[in-house]
């Protein structure tokens, strides 16, 4: 039996987003093979399990420039990272999510490692992001679940990720209804530039009453969480378990600090 991700307000479901040591075939001079990411990932999972977090995803951000399309030898990588990390640690609920825009590719993954959730960064409408314009993908990403027979993977779908800029932008509401009712997505996150923007963004969709999670992808830490902690049903969190932060190649694939993820978990289990 997987296991079960539920969302609540005000005790909000903490997932950890686990980024990848660069891979070979990216060309990055800080890559590694496939056994050295997996114990990195297998150690990363580890903390999270011993602090209780109990959701994470892995996820191929050192993988860059990001390819507008997922390369079989990125599928192949996370289906194997992914399955370590379900054999060691079955208790923990597991996720996808890929650099590369897709809606298919995830789905596949997440159902060969037996895992509960995919992110998909552009779902509806169009962005433009660093490898180009990118179109929502709703309509694939349904119809390619039910083909798996997975329909229990949800799907968390972005509006608005901070990575890029959305053409014809609409009412965040509006964008986060397309989403849940005609994208039929299982959850949204919400991210803005800052901790004000992401505020207004979760209250202003949490006004229209959709109905399903809000999650928070990104900028919490020990002194904002009690505040985000009232808005939304679930937050995404890395760089608050960093020792390097910040937007650089270093801090996103740094491995987590067991005391800075303690410290995080201590304000969530006193809210």
């Amino acid at each position: 039996m997987k296991p079960n991700l539920s969302f609540q307000k005000g005790k909000p479901t903490i997932i950890a987003a686990l980024h990848l040591p660069p891979s070979p075939a990216s060309g990055h001079p800080a890559a590694v093979g496939i056994k050295e990411s997996t114990d990195f990932a297998l150690a990363n999972a580890a903390k999270a399990v011993k602090v209780d977090i109990p959701a994470l995803y892995i996820q191929d951000l050192g993988d860059f420039p990001i390819n507008p399309h997922v390369q079989p030898d990125t599928i192949a990588r996370l289906s194997v990272i992914g399955a370590a990390v379900r054999r060691e640690f079955p208790d923990l609920a597991l996720g996808v999510c890929l650099m590369a825009h897709a809606a298919k590719e995830p789905l596949a993954i997440a159902d060969a490692i037996q895992a509960q959730f995919v992110r998909i960064k552009v779902y509806v409408g169009a962005m433009v992001r660093a490898e180009g314009l990118l179109e929502g993908c709703a309509h694939q990403a349904i119809s390619y679940r039910h083909q798996l027979q997975a329909d229990d993977i949800k799907i968390f779908a972005d509006v608005y990720d901070r990575t890029g800029q959305p053409l014809g932008r609409m009412p965040i509401e509006d964008e986060a209804r397309q989403a849940l009712v005609m994208g039929r997505a299982d959850g949204v996150i919400l991210t803005g530039l800052n901790v004000n923007e992401s505020q207004e963004m979760l209250k202003a969709v949490d006004k229209a009453q959709l109905g399903q999670p809000l999650i928070l992808g990104g900028g919490a830490n020990v002194n904002n969480l009690a505040q985000f902690a009232e808005l939304c049903n679930g937050i995404i969190v890395s760089s608050a378990f960093k020792t390097t932060t910040g937007w650089t190649r270093e801090a996103m694939t740094a491995e987590w600090d067991l005391d800075r993820m303690r410290a995080f978990m201590d304000v969530w289990n006193h809210l």
